[in-house]
């Protein structure tokens, strides 16, 4: 997955948008907590940048799927964040 975001290697310097992805159903998954902390490996170990993190598993999934559905993300945790990021303006805080 890294490789995804390895200017070095990928023609032109490109940056692919990769998304985070799990198989959190699949029967060897059997602790859901396990999973991000495992994927934050590729920061740990000099893979990735904390930044190419956050666009690997926040802002290229809300882009990709607010791009035919701006409010897909309406109603759960990430709404005000999701719609800042789509928006480009800075939700207000809450309380």
């Amino acid at each position: 997955m890294a490789a995804a975001f390895d200017t070095r290697r990928n023609p032109f310097g490109a940056k692919l948008r990769a998304m985070f992805s799990s198989d959190l159903g699949h029967w060897d998954v059997p602790d859901m907590e396990g999973i991000l902390p495992e994927a934050f490996e590729l920061v740990e170990d000099g893979l990735l940048e904390a930044g190419e993190f956050r666009d690997f598993v926040f802002e290229n999934p809300v882009h990709f799927y607010t791009r035919l559905n701006p409010d897909f993300f309406a109603g759960t945790r990430v709404e005000a964040a999701a719609r800042e990021l789509v928006s480009g303006v800075a939700a207000p805080r809450r309380a």
